[in-house]
């Protein structure tokens, strides 16, 4: 047993920000990145989104309170961090494939904080882990969500090695699909305020995450993309031949 401790629970915040800094440093040369454009991004594009995710639970809320979790901005990340690729003169598809395990490297190692400071907790449960904020004993969700979240960075690193790093792997598509997935169940074992049928807003915004990776993830561009090509191609071709006549 144990009281909370806010100390501990910033600090693996500053753990979370860290991992990703090393990750950043260990594997931008593997995209062929410029170091400076590529932490220029991220110091751009993370901050930004973190600032919106506050404005997002403030509208949620009925612009009555501000709050925060890393959840809500996942699926924004890729919106946000288009302009700052063209500004960057970053390959946007490489970046995005790079920055993919960066939510979750800072989601899982942060979470683990959650257990000293006895938030996100789950459920009471006799064989569970103590919570300084409730007084009892709890199912031990931090720990697992903490986990899931740097196994789904970890499968996202290996899905963009599989395609050598090129930014054709889908990889954020597929970290959305996961950790929407895996996060939507594990909500039903937290005990925090529930919408309707068990559901928390949590849950919405990782089932929304979860059909936005899955539409990235399945529609095929590549083959629409070609098409667009090809008909441009023969529309220009077409013009060639008049202006020849």
């Amino acid at each position: 047993m144990f009281e909370a401790n806010p100390v501990l629970y910033y600090l693996f915040h500053v753990f979370g920000f860290l991992a990703t800094i090393l990750y950043a440093v260990f594997f931008y040369k593997k995209y062929g990145l410029k170091w400076w454009r590529t932490f220029a991004f991220v110091l751009t594009v993370f901050p930004l989104a973190y600032g919106f995710m506050w404005v997002q639970f403030w509208i949620e809320s009925g612009f009555k309170a501000w709050g925060n979790n890393i959840v809500r901005l996942f699926i924004w990340v890729p919106f946000i961090g288009l302009p700052f690729a063209k500004l960057y003169k970053i390959d946007y598809h490489k970046m995005i494939e790079f920055v993919a395990p960066i939510p979750c490297i800072v989601h899982g190692v942060a979470h683990f904080g959650c257990i000293f400071e006895g938030c996100c907790c789950g459920y009471p449960w006799q064989y569970g882990i103590w919570n300084p904020a409730t007084g009892d004993y709890r199912f031990p969700l931090q720990p697992i969500e903490a986990s899931v979240a740097v196994a789904v960075a970890v499968i996202a690193i290996l899905r963009a090695k599989s395609f050598d790093y090129s930014g054709k792997s889908k990889a954020y598509a597929l970290m959305l699909m996961l950790f929407g997935s895996t996060r939507f169940v594990l909500e039903f074992f937290r005990d925090n305020e529930k919408l309707f049928w068990g559901i928390s807003s949590l849950a919405i915004h990782a089932f929304v995450m979860f059909v936005v990776g899955l539409f990235f993830f399945f529609f095929p561009f590549d083959k629409f993309r070609k098409k667009k090509e090809t008909t441009d191609d023969g529309g220009n071709q077409e013009q060639n031949l008049e202006a020849a006549n």
